[in-house]
């Protein structure tokens, strides 16, 4: 039995762009859900100016939300937070390589 096949690759390009030179909305198939994280650190309730501890504080804040599914304020045990190169130990390019002589 042969299977029934839509138009080719090459075809749907051609398509989609001339919908983009006309202007023409393009409709989405599918349904796709969607979600944010949010960290946030205050200079105020944390006691520091520092922008790096800040940074840090707010993006060890933004997985602890990822983790639990709400927003969280970092809090200052989130200003001790281990890194690597100043980025949060277990983010991508954060594992050490070791050398050889």
């Amino acid at each position: 039995m042969d299977e029934v096949k839509g138009p080719s690759p090459q075809a749907r390009g051609a398509r989609a762009a001339e919908r983009v030179e006309d202007g023409e909305p393009g409709t989405i198939h599918r349904v796709v859900q969607v979600a944010a994280s949010i960290g946030a650190a205050s200079a105020n309730s944390l006691g520091t100016s520092s922008l790096s501890l800040l940074q840090r504080a707010a993006d060890t804040a933004l997985y602890k939300g990822k983790h639990t599914g709400r927003a969280v304020l970092a809090s200052r045990a989130d200003l001790t937070a281990a890194s690597v190169n100043g980025r949060r130990a277990g983010r991508p390019g954060t594992h050490t390589v070791e050398r050889t002589a």
